[in-house]
This record gives structure tokens, sequence and C-alpha cells, in this order.
């Protein structure tokens, strides 16, 4: 094996050459460092700009400060498609109330940034703009309830969203026919609008409550697109099952604004759909509907027309459908176990017995 044992002198200078260099290089950094430039670090506004438009202010500590914290989020919620909260501020008149911090708002860009994971949905809706608060119950050490008001671009996609995320456990309320109560909770659809009233505990229930009931005589009353909606009979309708389909109900592309529930008729659970439409898209859904079972194998009928009604009613993979289209209207059973309840309960519906 062979050992270096003599350092040739071309290495030992390239050694001093290169401790030397070194030391002139911290010696500069030193000497650099001790001199200040502001205009290494200088802050440009302008470059920030882009960063902190549209965004929404913070929870503040006082009411005060939450006023003006307020107008600069209107400001900012301006940059989403629509801003129907802008300038109308979220400000409650009752009783035992006090705001415990300034309005929040929020526009389709950075929902996100407060409901994370369920902003999509909203935004599948055709979500506007969220304003929420927090009002903390006077004499009650920390209690409080949160209001949340969602508006969306029509009061059908504000229903979608509400249908979506409903609870089946939930009661009815009195004072919002789209609505119903939860665990210290209260959310219904009013208008264009989805609000949820949510209390901390039961120091804040009653409030909770109170606010709800202003919430829905302030907002603006507008059914517009769910005319279908207030077609659906109450007769054995299961509540908390009707549902809002924007498109593809059922998985047919020709069935669009669906609203469908599920009814208790005579022992037996059957859902039933209803869209509304022009006569002649409803009679090509219809047409479409029938073409469909047949291609796929169904059992189809024509059955006799019922109160100006034309139905069918077709058998697929074990179940039943019994569809009818009457005017602007198509609707029926689908997928029901029992074809001949299936078919009795749209004639019952379609003259007028079951409303």
């Amino acid at each position: 094996m062979f050992l270096h044992t003599r350092v040739p002198p071309a290495e030992r200078v390239a050694s001093v050459a290169i401790v030397c260099l070194l030391v002139a290089i911290a010696v500069a950094v030193f000497i650099e460092g001790k001199h200040y430039d502001p205009n290494l670090i200088s802050v440009s506004v302008e470059a920030l700009k882009t960063t902190t438009a549209g965004k929404s202010s913070g929870p503040l500590a006082s009411s005060d400060t939450g006023e003006e914290a307020g107008a600069s989020a209107e400001a900012g919620a301006a940059s989403s498609s629509a801003a129907p909260a802008k300038g109308e501020p979220l400000d409650l008149k009752l009783a035992g109330l006090e705001p415990m911090g300034a309005r929040e708002f929020y526009g389709p860009d950075n929902l996100f940034e407060k409901i994370d994971g369920r902003a999509p949905a909203y935004i599948g809706f055709n979500f506007q703009e969220l304003r929420c608060r927090s009002f903390a119950v006077v004499g009650s050490k920390g209690s409080f309830v949160d209001v949340f008001e969602y508006f969306f671009d029509t009061p059908i996609n504000a229903f979608g969203m509400f249908a979506l995320e409903r609870d089946p456990k939930g009661g009815p309320l009195d004072f919002a026919p789209d609505g119903y109560s939860g665990d210290m909770g209260y959310y219904f659809r009013q208008g264009r609008c989805y609000v949820q009233v949510i209390a901390s505990d039961k120091s804040a229930a009653v409030l909770a409550k109170a606010i709800a009931r202003n919430r829905a005589q302030v907002l603006p009353a507008d059914d517009a697109g769910l005319d279908a909606r207030r077609r659906l009979p109450a007769a054995g309708l299961i509540p908390e099952s009707v549902s809002f389909v924007l498109e593809n109900a059922q998985g047919q592309a020709f069935l669009k604004n669906v609203f469908q529930a599920t009814y208790n008729f005579e022992g037996r659970k059957l859902p039933f759909f209803l869209m509304v439409a022009t006569p002649p898209e409803a009679a090509a859904a219809w047409k479409a509907y029938k073409d469909f079972c047949a291609r796929i194998g169904g059992k189809v009928a024509i059955l006799p027309g019922a109160n100006g009604g034309r139905v069918f009613r077709a058998e697929t993979f074990g179940t039943w459908k019994v569809i009818y289209q009457r005017d602007g209207e198509i609707g029926g059973v689908f997928d029901a176990e029992d074809g001949q309840k299936a078919q009795q309960f749209v004639e019952e519906y379609l003259q007028g017995r079951i409303q």
C-alpha cells in the first residue's frame, strides 16, 4: 500500500491561497453587514394590492372598529360576480344581544377560508356571497350565536344547497316553509338566501330562534323557479326527503331542475319527482324517458290518460316507473318496488285526490 508522506510545494501554496481567500470573504461580509441599505428590504405597496383585493376583514374585538372593518370588507366583496349583501349591514336590534366583532364578507374566490371543504358544493350552486357575524348573549358569559347568510344567484339554487345539507332528523319551522331546526341551530331558505343560525349552548338557544325568526321576516321572500317545489303534494310527504337536482336527475340529461321526495302511500314508500318546463320541453322529456326505458329492455306500457295527462309504466331491473306528462309538467314515481301502488299514486295525483 502506497502512503503519501510528503506534501508537494504546489499543494502547500494552493492550501495557503484558499485559506487566505476564505478570510478575505469573511472580512468583506462582516464589513458589508455593518452598513444598512433600506432599499434592499423595502416593501412595494403596489405589488401587494393584487393580493388584498377581494379579501374580507377578520373578526375584531369591538363593534366600533367592526364597522370600519365591515366597510372595508364590503368594498372587497365587490370583486365577486355579484354582491347581494353589499351595503346591507348584518345588524340585529334584539334585546339581549351585542355584536362580538365585525361583519365578515366572503365571495366565491375566498369562501374556502371560512368553510374549507364545503366551499365547492356551494360554488356548484352558483354561490355569490356570504355575510356572517357573531353575537354575544348579554349576561351569559361565553354564550353566543353565529349567523351565516349565504346568497345565491337564484332562489332555486339557494334551495338546492339547503336541501343538500338538510339534516333528516331536523324538525319543521313554523316561520319558514323551507326550513328545520337541529341541535342548537336553525336552518332555512328565504329568497336567494340560505340562512344558518347556530347557538353555542342552551343559554343561547332561545335567542338563536328569535334571530332566525327575525331573518325570515327581514330577508326578501322570493320563490322564483320553485314552482315545481310548490306542486309537490303534501299528503304523505316525508319532509326531510325533499331534494333538488340541478341536472341529470336519475342519470337523465333531459331532467333538469328536478324536485324529488319520498311519500308514504298505503304502506309503501314511493320516490316521486316533478319538473316544470315549457309544454314542448315536458313532452320531449316524457318521450325521451319512455324511449330510454324501452332501450334498456324495460317492459313499457302506455296507460289510459288521467285528467289531461298521458302516462306510461315501465318495469326495469325489477323496479317500476310510472311517468306522466301534463302541459308543462313531467313527473312520476320511479324505482318503486310495487308497480300497482306507483300507478295508483300517480293517477290519484293527476286527478287531484293527492294534494
